[in-house]
């Protein structure tokens, strides 16, 4: 069972996160979100730096956590139309505790 390594949600943190594990994304990311934060100072409207950062935010965690084998698994399961034994993630979490 592997640690879930965990991003805290500011632009200071993904950024951190990113130059450490993907130097690329994380000059992307800083080049989306200062644009954002630019657009929202003649705006004051902050709901397009919200989503580059949540957007970025699973981004980060994903690079710190990648799916495992088994999720990979489920994913292609699932987009196959497969049936996979329950309804929801909640659903998975009760019966496989994750």
């Amino acid at each position: 069972m592997s640690v879930e390594v965990r991003v805290e949600r500011s632009g200071a943190a993904i950024l951190r996160t990113l130059r450490h594990v993907s130097a690329g994304e994380a000059e992307q990311f800083a080049d989306e979100y200062r644009a954002a934060l630019q657009r929202a100072v003649s705006t004051f409207d902050l709901s397009e730096s919200e989503r580059v950062l949540n957007r970025w935010w699973g981004i980060a965690y994903l690079r710190l956590n990648p799916p495992t084998e088994e999720e990979r698994d489920l994913v292609r399961r699932l987009r196959a139309g497969e049936d996979v034994g329950w309804s929801s993630p909640l659903e998975r979490s009760a019966v496989h505790g994750r």
